[in-house]
């Protein structure tokens, strides 16, 4: 790179060379030093005072998953959906264009009505799409007043604004409650401690878009109240982990992981996880994370503990680093992409010690510790009581004030963490695309695969003789595999001369799967190499296999999307055979690990079997022992 890239000189010669405009580009610098100060704004209008202790929830827009942090202050940060509000005001504008003229005239006043109308909803979508705080419930910190006041900031415009009209009966006044985001306009309020110091554990729902709350009958094992728990929703549940229970004498912390239901409002078995309260909990590659807070010793911890949703397995790992943030400091956390954003602020007044703030994050992948930057960034003379960032979002702010001072909601301080290289990354998708071009597009299908292995008419699954040879030994198929120790010496070539149209005559019925021949020579080698060969399965586009249906389909649905999520354990056994045959290894790595996962006494002696046809030795072994030690049991199945 030339030493003199990037001067104040190189940008001036750029600007004079685009000046004359013959260039495509539209380089006009505005000065040649940039000043890279993070300023807060300034907030106007209805004031909140002295409030703490109630909760943050962070949204965005097109996220598919909400969580929420505790702190000081209830506060919803929320990006509407442009597409939502779309179809809402389009109802409304064409309901106020009738209004406007029973009789509309043809021509320009009626374009001028359609402008209108454009222009309106053009707005509509503009303030829809604004991001919003939403702050509830908290009480005085001098007065000890509890409060169940509804206030909503603008951060376009810097404007907060007291809700005082609503609908609905709202909750009761509260404060160390959480305020969870559920899809992209509910807020999910649970437990907390009303104004006679009562732990609650009810649950509201306030509908932003029409600011109506609502208060659901729900069911199951009602939980006890509780206060400074954590809260997130994955896939319509609201998870609860820890907080602070009510006894006699003093509070306990609990362990239970909560579970409530959002489609049945039904609550679900509680289950052990982690003593914890004033944390963060938030979901990562399908495994509920609790990071930060208090441990049952009142002892601030940086153990990281999560549960695997599926197994609900937990692990404890504590991540020790010399650039770790200060496990003593008080902190705001939050998950962005595959990273744990970690903020500490110095000079937060009821903080006994200082530490050196600045922000930090966790590498959820191979969990190692980055420092970002110092605490200068977040202002020198600032102290920030509340910290909110939006769901799968780019950004996080800072909420308070200058030291000493009592407006706690004075000052918003806006930190992008793409500077730091911390965001979402876009999920791949292309699995479910190609999924999807499997179920819907199969007007574009060029190929079809006949399945033997199935009674279509009464649709009952025959067996899986875990080779390719025919059930009837008439020799009619069409594929063979030479050299794999499960055949055995069997090696059964095509005989098959005749069309495709004389199938109709055969007296077994077969089941036809429609698919796409270019997908099939990608990701099925053997299949690449049978039409490379010119067979005549490949002049013909037409393919016959002797196993049940259901199994090819599955096979061909790993082959599209690269999963074997959601199949039955008979199905991913069978898988595993297949895939052995084919020297798939990724699709043996992937039946393998689950099938690991589903032994059990109904489907040990079938997991057995099909270990030992495709060679899985350490399977095979795994199944053999547990059915020595259920012997009884399994003799019975």
């Amino acid at each position: 790179m030339p030493s003199g890239y990037g001067s104040s000189q190189h940008l001036n010669q750029l600007q004079q060379s685009t000046a004359g405009g013959s260039s495509p580009y539209n380089f006009q610098p505005q000065n040649t030093s940039m000043d890279t100060s993070v300023i807060p704004r300034q907030t106007q209008g209805d004031s909140m005072t002295c409030i703490v202790n109630a909760s943050i929830t962070c949204i965005s827009s097109s996220g598919s998953s909400s969580f929420s942090t505790k702190r000081s202050g209830g506060i919803s940060s929320i990006a509407h959906s442009q597409q939502d509000s779309f179809y809402s005001t389009s109802n409304n504008s064409g309901t106020s264009t009738v209004a406007s003229s029973s009789k509309p005239r043809i021509g320009s006043s009626l374009g001028h009505y359609r402008s209108q109308s454009r222009q309106d909803d053009r707005e509509r979508d503009r303030d829809q799409d604004r991001l919003r705080l939403y702050v509830f419930g908290g009480f005085h910190q001098y007065t000890d007043a509890v409060n169940n006041d509804l206030y909503r900031l603008d951060v376009e415009t810097m404007l907060w604004e007291k809700l005082i009209y609503t609908k609905g009966e709202p909750p009761s006044k509260r404060n160390d409650h959480s305020a969870t985001l559920w899809g992209d306009d509910r807020i999910v309020i649970f437990g907390g401690s009303d104004e006679r110091n009562q732990y609650c554990n009810d649950v509201h729902i306030l509908h932003v878009r029409t600011l109506t709350w609502e208060t659901p009958e729900v069911s199951g094992v009602i939980p006890a109240g509780r206060v400074k728990h954590a809260a997130t929703i994955m896939d319509n549940k609201l998870y609860i982990s820890g907080g602070c229970l009510e006894q006699e004498v003093s509070e306990t912390v609990s362990q239970e992981l909560l579970c409530l239901n959002l489609s049945t409002w039904e609550w679900e078995e509680p289950i052990d996880f982690v003593s914890r309260y004033t944390h963060t909990l938030f979901v990562h590659r399908n495994k509920l994370f609790a990071y930060g807070g208090y441990n049952e010793e009142m002892d601030r911890t940086g153990v990281i503990a999560y549960m695997d949703l599926d197994t609900c397995e937990v692990t404890k790992i504590n991540v020790s680093s010399d650039i770790a943030p200060n496990v003593a400091a008080q902190q705001f956390s939050q998950v962005c992409g595959h990273h744990l954003v970690v903020v500490i602020s110095q000079g937060v007044r009821y903080e006994l010690q200082k530490f050196t703030g600045g922000i930090w994050a966790l590498d959820l992948d191979c969990f190692q510790w980055i420092k970002h930057d110092d605490w200068k960034v977040l202002g020198e003379n600032h102290t920030w009581h509340y910290f909110s960032m939006e769901r799968d979002g780019d950004q996080f702010h800072l909420i308070g004030d200058v030291h000493d001072s009592d407006e706690y909601f004075k000052q918003v301080l806006t930190i992008d963490l793409r500077e730091y290289g911390s965001f979402r990354e876009q999920p791949v998708t292309i699995g479910k695309e190609l999924g999807k071009l499997l179920q819907d597009q199969m007007s574009l299908a060029d190929f079809q695969i006949f399945c033997t292995g199935i009674d279509a008419a009464s649709n009952t699954v025959g067996p899986f003789n875990g080779y390719y040879a025919p059930s009837d030994s008439s020799g009619e198929h069409d594929m063979m595999i030479d050299s794999h120790p499960m055949i055995l010496n069997q090696r059964i070539r095509s005989q098959r001369q005749t069309p495709s149209s004389s199938r109709a005559n055969s007296p077994q019925q077969e089941s036809i799967i429609m698919c796409h021949k270019l997908i099939l020579m990608a990701r099925w080698p053997h299949f690449a190499n049978m039409v490379q060969s010119g067979m005549l399965e490949a002049q013909t586009n037409t393919l016959t296999l002797p196993e049940p249906y259901e199994t090819v389909k599955a096979f061909i649905n790993y082959l599209y999307t690269d999963s074997i999520e959601g199949m039955t354990t008979d199905t991913t056994a069978d898988l595993l055979v297949i895939g052995s045959m084919y020297v798939m290894k990724r699709l043996v790595q992937l039946c393998n690990s689950v099938l690991h996962q589903r032994i059990d006494i109904e489907t040990v002696s079938r997991i057995y079997h099909r270990a030992g046809l495709s060679g899985q030795i350490g399977l095979r072994q795994r199944a053999l022992k547990f059915m020595f030690r259920n012997y009884g049991p399994v003799s019975k199945t």
